[in-house]
């Protein structure tokens, strides 16, 4: 029953998806009270694309091969290219809904840049889902801070997740729900983003809050 289930799901990811709503719209975490404030204004630029050459590989055939590479072209009728623009956009979504900083936004351009301390550059490395839920599906970015001051580096970070989306997940939906199975399709893609994000978030606030520290110590030290 469960391998039926399984292929039914492949099947259905295959089929053109009349009258679905594919766009898939990043939802940041609420802010946690528990999070440290810290006075800097933060700006992202696009990431770049990382991500092996291939839109969709495997067979049709055989389910059990079938990947996507969201960042290159989605799954038709189910979700759009997640493109590594959307990525940008989502972590600086992320990151100011999140109230730990004075100010996130994202900017095409270094041009585009005020008076931001730091930018937040970054690459896309995976951003591949399976077909079955019998697979892992994987993500990965690779980012960092640069301080607009000087140009340095000041924060390297990866994260990356490897995951099986949960059979239950399409629960209710039925056999030809389809705008029902992107929907939440796109909520568990949502929270492993957000799992991403608050795992990078938390590492960089902690570096910035380090390196906040040690410059007021030694202004104090010259004083």
């Amino acid at each position: 029953m469960a391998r039926n289930a399984v292929l039914l799901f492949a099947i259905l990811a295959l089929m053109p998806g009349c009258g679905v709503n594919s766009m898939f719209v990043y939802k940041p975490s609420s802010p946690s009270a528990g999070d440290a404030k810290l006075p800097v204004k933060i700006a992202v630029l696009p990431f770049k694309d990382g991500t092996e050459d291939f839109t969709k590989r495997g067979s049709e055939w055989n389910p059990d091969t079938l990947m996507f590479n969201l960042v290159k072209g989605g799954i038709g009728g189910t979700i759009t290219a997640l493109t590594p623009d959307l990525w940008a956009k989502a972590f600086a979504d992320d990151m100011a809904a999140s109230g730990a900083f004075r100010a996130v936004r994202f900017v095409y351009s270094p041009s585009e840049l005020v008076d931001e301390e730091f930018t937040i550059q970054g690459a896309v490395e995976k951003a591949y889902v399976v077909v079955t839920l019998l697979n892992l599906n994987e993500f990965a970015l690779g980012l960092r801070a640069v301080r607009t001051a000087d140009n340095r580096v000041v924060w390297e970070k990866e994260v990356a997740r490897g995951w099986k989306i949960p059979p239950t997940v399409y629960d209710g939906c039925g056999r030809v729900q389809n705008q029902c199975r992107a929907d939440r399709l796109h909520a568990e893609l949502n929270r492993v983003m957000r799992e991403m994000f608050a795992e990078a978030r938390a590492d960089l606030v902690a570096t910035l809050a380090a390196l906040s520290e040690n410059v007021t110590r030694k202004d104090g030290e010259h004083r």
